[in-house]
This record gives C-alpha cells, structure tokens and sequence, in this order.
C-alpha cells in the first residue's frame, strides 16, 4: 500500500497545485483579452490598408501600361483598365478612386509627333487617388489616410 500511497501522492499533488491557480489564470486572461483583440484587430485594419495601397499602385500601373502598349486606344480605356485592376482587391471600391491620364513629353509639354519617336519620346503618366478609411475609428491614431499614386510609362506605338 505504501507504493500506491505514494504513486497517488505524486499524481495528485500537482493537480492540487492547479486547481488552486485556475483562478489566477482566468483573472490574467480577462486582463489580457482585450488588449490581445486590440492588437488583432489593428493588425487587420493593418493588413487592409497595405492592400488597399498596393491596389492604387496596380492600378495605375495597369492604366498606364495599357495606354502605353495601345491596349486602351483612348484615355476612357486605360482609366477603365485601371479601375478594373483596383477593383479585383475585396474591399475597395474603385468608383471612389480619382483617376487621371495625362500624355505629355519629359518636359511637361505636348506631344508633337505621333508616334513618338526615340529622339522626341511621349509618356503617359496614371495618377490615381484613394481615401482609406479604418474599420475601426481608433483613439489617438489618424482613421484615414490619402493614398496617392503615380506611374509613368514611355508611348511605344
């Protein structure tokens, strides 16, 4: 018996030891908890911001690449395409994005030859603008943010 006793002992004493934190344990997690969902919750909104900025680049490269190529045959075109290329990333509505195309030559003026060529280059310039707003209205951080875009691509037809 004195084996059992002690093989008991030696199981039991620790699960004693337990039961008696368990209470701490919970009163450390109801402590914890919402700092823990805090930070989650502002890791996604995070993560959604980066997105949602990545969108603007890839959109205004997209337009100005099909406007490059002669993909989009006029400037209506390569503001779609962008548009399209925004809207592929859930959570952003590209009707609230600014889009604007500009033609010109390195100088900021006209093009005058069309097609351009390697001595008088045109490029086309997408610039596209975006307000990201927090799911969240954070204290203490901004709850928006302006994100704006440009790409730049030489003509090549």
């Amino acid at each position: 018996m004195t084996s059992r006793f002690s093989l008991y002992s030696r199981l039991i004493r620790p699960l004693r030891f337990l039961r008696r934190e368990a209470g701490q344990s919970m009163v450390e997690l109801a402590l914890l908890l919402p700092v823990m969902v805090f930070g989650l919750i502002g890791a996604a909104d995070l993560a959604r911001a980066y997105a949602l900025q990545l969108a603007v680049q890839n959109g205004a490269r997209a337009g100005a690449e099909a406007y490059a190529i002669d993909y989009a045959k006029n400037q209506a075109q390569a503001i779609t395409r962008a548009r399209t290329e925004m809207s592929q990333t859930p959570g952003l509505n590209s009707a609230n994005a600014t889009i604007n195309l500009t033609v010109a030559q390195a100088d900021g003026t006209s093009c005058v030859v069309t097609p351009p060529t390697v001595a008088d280059p045109c490029f086309v310039t997408v610039r596209v603008r975006y307000q990201f707003n927090t799911l969240v209205a954070w204290p203490i951080v901004p709850n928006q943010a302006n994100f704006d875009r440009a790409t730049v691509m030489r003509l090549f037809y």
